[in-house]
């Protein structure tokens, strides 16, 4: 039996041209075409051969990939490919459980930023790995760095921007801050965080003051931003322990300008006891 492009095409679900560009890739090959009206017709064992590319391809493989496994690789040869596609496709799956988790941390962070701007309670903070590529609008010149900056933002939202103040340049009022990448302590394992590389710092969860911040467009950060905060602590006798760490939630770009939202938490310790 002989069949017309658009018989093939009907059954398989997909469209003439997707038929003809098989074709003109070689996976399979017209029996005959009618002189007359045009018509192409193909056999049997060339639907069988779309049906097994569409297999291939639904795996991952390359159209070239998916031609020599139809037409050159042998039975073992198939099933080392499929093998080694098989290992791919349990990293994609992780990847993508991971993204699920990430999701929904992403989805409470929001709301939490949402919630707490300008505002302040006690929480312990999260625990994570970090390293710094900014200080105020100057990127660190070292080459380890810039290399780990790639390395890092390819895995984002696992990976998420980190914001820095120093202790003495909150309490001062300075307009000092720094920017990194950062990530939770419970993915580190995951991406292979090494931590005695070169600039990474584990920071430990620990009791803080939770604020969320904004920066508009063209407003650079700057420990002037924690006022509310340092006053919350004076009003509950606690006094800033040590640096301030974050991460960034969102950038919002509207019309006209442009709104950047980040979660901080600063240490504290009590004035009375001096519990941390």
């Amino acid at each position: 039996m002989a069949y017309k492009i658009g018989e093939v095409a009907k059954l398989l679900g997909i469209s003439s041209e997707t038929v003809r560009y098989y074709e003109r890739e070689g996976v399979i090959q017209s029996q005959k075409i009618d002189q007359e009206s045009g018509y192409r017709y193909y056999e049997a064992l060339d639907i069988n051969a779309l049906m097994r590319v569409r297999m291939y391809r639904n795996y991952g493989f390359t159209l070239q990939e998916a031609k020599e496994m139809l037409n050159t690789c042998t039975l073992e040869e198939i099933a080392e490919r499929l093998a080694e596609k098989k290992t791919e496709l349990q990293a994609a799956v992780a990847w993508n459980e991971r993204l699920l988790a990430c999701a929904d941390r992403m989805i409470e962070i929001h709301r939490s930023a949402a919630e707490m701007l300008w505002k302040c309670r006690i929480e312990e903070s999260p625990a994570m790995f970090r390293f710094c590529y900014q200080i105020q609008d100057q990127l660190i010149d070292d080459p380890e760095i810039q290399k780990r900056v790639q390395a890092w933002t390819v895995k984002m939202p696992v990976v998420m921007p980190t914001p820095f103040f120093a202790k003495d340049d909150i309490l001062a009022g300075n307009k000092n801050f720094a920017l990194g990448l950062c990530v939770m302590a419970e993915d580190a394992d995951f991406l292979r965080i090494d931590p005695q590389a070169r600039g990474i710092e584990y920071v430990p969860s620990q009791l803080c003051v939770h604020t969320a911040i904004s920066a508009q467009a063209g407003e650079l950060l700057h420990c002037g931003l924690f006022q509310h905060v340092l006053q919350y602590m004076e009003a509950h006798q606690l006094e800033l322990a040590g640096d301030a760490i974050g991460r960034t939630v969102s950038t919002l770009h509207r019309s006209t300008t442009q709104e950047r939202f980040h979660q901080i938490w600063l240490p504290f310790t009590n004035k009375k006891t001096g519990f941390q």
